[in-house]
């Protein structure tokens, strides 16, 4: 006390109270700086973006994978379908040759050479 009458008594500085007053007021502006920069949301976005593709190019190596493996079967010629129908249920391509033999010419029985056939017989036409 000053010892003059009438005057206040002098307040004693209090540190710690005005460190954390003003941590939590930066921290405040801090906040409200932070949610109000469109920066932040833009970062936000690029990163869900990144997830989003990152997804989707592991979904095409899958994609590519299943095809090359196709791919590698197609060259080694391993169809199981059409092994099935030209085996099993006698059916023939489109494109193939087909070769009709005379029945028993391939037991020995008959020795005559193969007719191919390339398209529907036609009957002869008789000359002039």
């Amino acid at each position: 006390m000053n010892g003059r009458p009438g005057s206040r008594p002098v307040r004693e500085p209090k540190p710690f109270r005005a460190f954390f007053l003003s941590l939590a007021v930066s921290a405040v502006l801090l906040g409200a700086l932070l949610t109000t920069d469109g920066r932040i949301l833009e970062l936000r976005n690029a990163k869900a973006d990144v997830k989003e593709l990152d997804r989707k190019i592991a979904e095409e190596r899958r994609e590519k994978a299943r095809l090359t493996a196709a791919i590698d079967a197609a060259n080694r010629e391993e169809f199981p379908a059409e092994k099935v129908a030209r085996e099993e249920l006698n059916l023939v391509h489109p494109e193939d040759l087909v070769l009709l033999y005379p029945s028993g010419s391939l037991s020995g029985e008959k020795k005559t050479t193969p007719t191919p056939t390339h398209g529907p017989r036609r009957s002869p036409t008789p000359t002039p």
